[in-house]
């Protein structure tokens, strides 16, 4: 999940977008795949709290860790629902005002443009919060469990079953 976070993360830092219908053709798949990615995140977090990782010591941290982790990518995806609500959009006025001329447009995206890419930034600081935790949570379960199974028999050490692609990093 972290690299999954990660690419998001780039996506969103990179991302190039011109203010009304581009911007969102641009956002909308990333708002969509922040939505996946918190729905994989809880679906984690539900098979972590229902699995043997729970009677580990230590193993709360990292089920408050994966919750975390569930509300920062959630997070995200609010702020790139932010930038859909803040983006300028070039419908017609009511019947009976004027159209906008091309200085009110061009004031409207002007005034739009950093309100956006201000939400954007906070999307990407929230994405790269899930994939630091994405980081740390897979290095704190291989501890956990590495010593429960040191200070268990081999018969009953827990199962190395919990989150097996969160990406163990392990440094020398």
């Amino acid at each position: 999940m972290a690299h999954d976070f990660e690419a998001l993360k780039a996506r969103v830092r990179d991302i190039s977008y011109t203010p009304g219908t581009d911007a969102l053709r641009h956002i909308s798949p990333l708002l969509l795949q922040a939505q996946d990615l918190t729905a994989t995140a809880l679906v984690r977090l539900t098979a972590l709290d229902n699995s043997t990782y729970t009677s580990v010591a230590g193993s709360r941290a990292g089920l408050e860790l994966m919750a975390s982790i569930v509300s920062s990518s959630s997070l995200a995806g609010t702020d790139l629902a932010h930038v859909v609500l803040a983006n300028p959009y070039e419908g017609a006025q009511f019947a009976g005002y004027p159209a906008d001329d091309e200085a009110v447009r061009t004031v409207r995206h002007a005034e739009a443009i950093p309100k956006m890419n201000g939400h954007l930034d906070d999307a990407v600081h929230q994405l790269d919060l899930c994939a630091i935790g994405c980081h740390y949570l897979a290095h704190g379960i291989t501890e956990d469990l590495t010593t429960a199974h040191k200070n268990k028999p081999a018969a009953t050490a827990p199962r190395s079953t919990v989150l097996p692609d969160l990406e163990v990093h392990r440094t020398p």
